[in-house]
């Protein structure tokens, strides 16, 4: 039985990040196009200059260019993330975040309103944002029908779709955080108030 040690080159392991960079850079151009919701494996090719062989060696298929598509946004464009709200009083601090980093990039708004395997992607991907805001937002202790309310109001407003539509609305994207973190500060008092009555 052979024990050949494996050949592990830092070199080649580096040029293979870079080429799956470079790849996952072309596909971010493509959804940066206004209207475009489909990725394109031979224009990948051509903007990140490999082969189409190339992508499918590092990204085989759909799911797998999504998929690697939505890390890479995370981490090039997001490096430090979100902290999650850790109760009510942190709701407007966290809608803040969450709209300030949707607004840095163009393609936050290309995948925030993607269809198909990337919506998916997408709600894995929030699950945990989305359960904090319920724990938040139930924690308040208010009736089951305004907290049903306000916690469907404040699911609505916690992606980067939130941020563009009011950039859309003639809001500069510079203002959306605080106005988006007023309008829960709104809706938590709100909610605050029902317990009181």
């Amino acid at each position: 039985m052979s024990t050949a040690r494996k050949y592990v080159s830092p070199k080649r392991e580096a040029q293979a990040q870079a080429t799956r960079t470079a790849i996952l850079e072309a596909f971010a151009e493509q959804l940066s196009e206004p209207g475009r919701t489909t990725l394109s494996p031979s224009e990948a090719a051509a903007r990140a200059g490999v082969s189409l062989r190339t992508v499918h060696v590092h990204f085989p298929n759909e799911t797998s260019q999504i998929t690697a598509l939505g890390e890479w946004f995370e981490n090039a464009i997001f490096p430090d993330g979100v902290e999650l709200a850790s109760g009510p009083d942190d709701l407007p601090r966290y809608y803040r975040d969450i709209h300030k980093m949707a607004i840095k990039h163009p393609i936050s708004r290309a995948l925030t309103s993607a269809k198909g395997i990337w919506r998916d992607v997408r709600a894995s991907r929030r699950a945990a944002r989305l359960d904090a805001i319920r724990k938040a937002v139930k924690a308040i202790g208010a009736p089951k029908r305004v907290t049903e309310d306000a916690t469907a109001v404040l699911l609505s407003l916690s992606g980067g779709d939130a941020s563009w539509t009011l950039v859309d609305q003639g809001l500069p994207p510079e203002r959306v955080p605080d106005a988006i973190a007023r309008t829960v500060e709104l809706v938590v008092d709100d909610l605050r108030e029902q317990v009181r009555k």
